[in-house]
């Protein structure tokens, strides 16, 4: 069989019929699609390690692997992924994509292209923290009535946080490494896609809306929507997120990502105001000094010199005068 054709393989039950004209798949030949399918959109980058972490832990086997390169265009890459998945205990698939769609289509076709009733959505730049990570959600998914949407959380356990970094670590452990408990407390807010199990169920009844350009509040998005529908339950089962950005990316990426927190305002204006983001960027509006002050804050977040915590309060300054200018 060619390189890239779909391999059908007998006990498989890989449909034709929804495959896209950009796209080529491949598969490791194991049959069947196991208890839960992993999910992962990648984007020019080697999720060969992640495949090594899944393939090493327990549960492996009775989980499928579904990989869905979104227009890397690099069969250097797709050849290494190739041979990671082949290794997989479990059946795995590799789908790539000659044309970059962006991660609310990657994620919607992921779904569109598993077969198993239970979905895990997991970032390739994303490590389990421990083996029992996949046996975790499977002791979930036993434990569920039905349909839901299970967040396990995330963390920075096995990053290496560097100098240029530092500040997207102090961020993202002051906002977004939290324990189960506290995630509760707002369940539809706390929805971080890089690391949840969600029933099929829920991605027909509420898909991700690709109308989110770029970076930002996607994921918010679809949390809120999916807690007005279907239960959303937290638990403690983290994934470290190696990803971390320098801090010339994250400024651009909270910089740009302004028109998406306003489309989140207008999709759901009740959460939105609640947050203490909302109401300072509210307030910045009419600021007269307000490009003098943005490009202070810009100058503190990137001071290497100034404590964690006033760096911080740069950044989150910075974006807030950012938004001031989409929000109404």
């Amino acid at each position: 069989m060619a390189d890239g054709d779909l391999m059908n393989l007998p006990g498989e039950h890989i449909s034709t019929a929804g495959l896209a004209a950009d796209e080529e798949h491949w598969s490791n030949g194991k049959p069947g699609a196991g208890e839960l399918t992993v999910c992962v959109p990648c984007y020019r980058y080697d999720a060969s390690s992640l495949i090594a972490d899944l393939s090493a832990a327990g549960g492996a086997e009775r989980a499928g692997v579904l990989l869905y390169d979104d227009g890397s265009g690099d069969p250097q890459l797709t050849a290494q992924l190739k041979t990671w998945l082949e290794a997989y205990p479990g059946p795995a698939r590799l789908v790539t994509a000659t044309d970059n769609h962006g991660r609310a289509h990657a994620r919607n076709r992921l779904y569109e292209l598993s077969e198993s009733d239970w979905i895990l959505f997991l970032d390739a730049d994303m490590k389990p923290d421990d083996r029992k990570f996949i046996e975790r959600y499977l002791t979930a998914i036993h434990d569920c009535d039905g349909p839901a949407l299970i967040a396990g959380g995330f963390s920075l356990q096995h990053a290496e946080v560097t100098a240029s970094t530092r500040l997207h670590a102090t961020q993202s452990i002051a906002s977004e490494c939290l324990a189960a408990d506290e995630r509760r407390k707002e369940p539809g807010r706390y929805v971080f896609t890089s690391n949840i199990l969600v029933h099929r169920r829920v991605l027909v009844d509420v898909p991700f809306d690709d109308g989110f350009k770029g970076w930002g509040w996607e994921d918010v998005d679809w949390g809120l929507n999916v807690a007005k529908a279907f239960p959303v339950h937290h638990i403690d089962n983290t994934a470290t997120h190696l990803g971390l950005d320098d801090t010339e990316t994250l400024l651009r990426k909270f910089g740009s990502s302004g028109q998406n927190f306003a489309r989140l305002i207008q999709r759901h204006p009740d959460a939105v105001k609640s947050m203490q983001l909302y109401r300072i960027a509210r307030r910045f509006r009419n600021l007269p000094a307000r490009t003098a002050l943005q490009g202070l804050a810009r100058h503190g977040a990137r001071s290497a010199m100034l404590p964690d915590g006033v760096r911080l309060a740069c950044l989150k300054t910075y974006r807030a005068l950012a938004y001031s200018r989409e929000i109404q």
